[in-house]
């Protein structure tokens, strides 16, 4: 008897735009350079199956769910629909609490201006890594410092799961080894803050770092990710449905199913974390982790379980090698931390890194790139990197001489000298008798 054939558990397909070639524009990329319809394509993102999204119940409304997860991935907000058309496109019921029976495919469609300002702020160039060039006994500092202010911020106790400071980590969402220049890119083009104040300049920053138990530490990223909301998506309402949907939270998700104890002893998935009240006590600098970061290591998960291999697979070409992470760098200990982002470094004896390939972190920066050839990318780039190097070349030059007129200026009057005023008769007299 013939075996019937296999058939493909039910799942949710999500795919987005993104354009095959790039140019130059007077102060910006032009990400239009031909009719839309030839120059972008929709990519297969993310494949949610049915059975998992079901089980896994991270929302009560999995549409605003799904609509979440593509968004911080690309890094803009959009809608999602059924057709791909983007004239003509509506966008799905988000308020429907099931699920289908069958598998569908979802259309993540984003506006022009949004797509300018989120999608495609810079280039590729900017997910470089710092190298490590710090001393082993700096390092030691930095983070003994870093451990003591996180801590101290979270009552040195664990924020999902109250344990204490001696099972805890002081843990950076963006881990160390991506560097100050990484995560100052990142938060000024992911930012939704119209006064700035989620850009962290500094890796170290108390801000880019929660007090967590060491297993909860282990799987951040991957099988752990804290869900920020209310956010463009979701009120807290679509997590709890007894919370208003204005309440300030972060949920704790656990993406592996079966998995127990990932957020510390009976600590289930859905679990709010206690957010540290220093906002108004503190300065900006100690307080809670912004926003845009949660959705950083979210968007890390979400890549992890459900994205595609064809996201994987081009990024990982050698043509994209040396535009995303040329000189990066990682220690033995940032490679152990770093374990779990999807890297492969090897550092050698002398501190050179002898082989590299982007990490997931790296991916969701360049993603918006996918399609552009890697040759072409590079050579707009280095076009947009000279373009600068001339504007500053001609703001030093101005400097320079607006200071040449200055000195012109204050030299081409000269005081006038300085005279004694004429002796009278009774000074002549007092001068001659000084004189003998």
């Amino acid at each position: 008897m013939a075996l019937a054939p296999a058939t493909t558990p039910p799942e949710i397909r999500v795919y987005a735009s993104f354009p095959r070639t790039v140019a130059l524009g007077p102060d910006k990329l032009n990400l239009d350079p031909g009719p839309e319809s030839s120059n972008w394509r929709w990519v297969h993102c993310l494949t949610i199956p049915l059975v998992t999204l079901s089980a896994l119940q991270f929302s009560k409304r999995p549409l605003k769910w799904i609509r979440y997860a593509i968004g911080v991935v690309i890094g803009a907000e959009g809608d999602l629909s059924f057709s791909p058309d983007s004239e003509s496109h509506s966008p799905v019921d988000y308020q429907v609490g099931s699920l289908p029976s069958e598998s569908m495919s979802l259309y993540y469609h984003v506006g022009g201006e949004e797509r300018r300002l989120r999608m495609f702020p810079l280039g590729p160039t900017t997910t470089r890594r710092t190298s490590v060039t710090s001393s082993s006994s700096g390092v030691t500092t930095r983070r003994a410092r870093f451990r003591e202010e996180v801590g101290e911020r979270d009552g040195y106790t664990c924020v999902v799961s109250g344990l204490p400071g001696f099972a805890c980590d002081a843990v950076h969402l963006v881990p160390h080894s991506k560097g100050d220049k990484y995560i100052s890119m990142y938060t000024r083009h992911r930012s939704r803050d119209t006064t700035g104040g989620d850009v962290i300049e500094n890796i170290n920053s108390v801000r880019n770092g929660l007090f967590l138990n060491k297993i909860t530490h282990s799987s951040l990223g991957t099988r752990v990710a804290f869900l920020p909301t209310p956010n463009f998506a979701m009120s807290t309402t679509d997590i709890d449905s007894t919370a208003p949907p204005t309440e300030k939270r972060c949920t704790a998700h656990v993406f592996e199913l079966g998995a127990q104890g990932l957020l510390g002893l009976t600590i289930p998935s859905g679990s709010p974390l206690r957010i540290s009240e220093t906002e108004a006590t503190t300065s900006p600098e100690c307080q809670w982790p912004p926003d845009v970061l949660f959705d950083l290591v979210y968007a890390n998960a979400v890549l992890y379980h459900f994205g595609t291999p064809e996201l994987t697979q081009e990024l990982n070409s050698e043509g994209w090698k040396d535009i995303l992470c040329p000189d990066g760098i990682l220690t033995g200990a940032d490679h152990n931390y770093d374990s779990d982002l999807g890297s492969r470094t090897c550092t050698s004896t002398d501190g050179r890194a002898t082989g590299t390939r982007p990490d997931r972190l790296d991916m969701i920066m360049a993603l918006p790139y996918i399609l552009v050839p890697p040759d072409e990318l590079r050579a707009v780039l280095r076009e947009k990197e000279e373009r600068a190097e001339e504007v500053e070349r001609r703001r030093v030059r101005e400097r320079v001489g607006d200071w040449m007129e200055g000195i012109v200026d204050d030299d081409s009057e000269p005081p006038p000298p300085t005279l004694s005023p004429p002796l009278t008769p009774s000074r002549e007299n007092e001068e001659e008798d000084r004189g003998a």
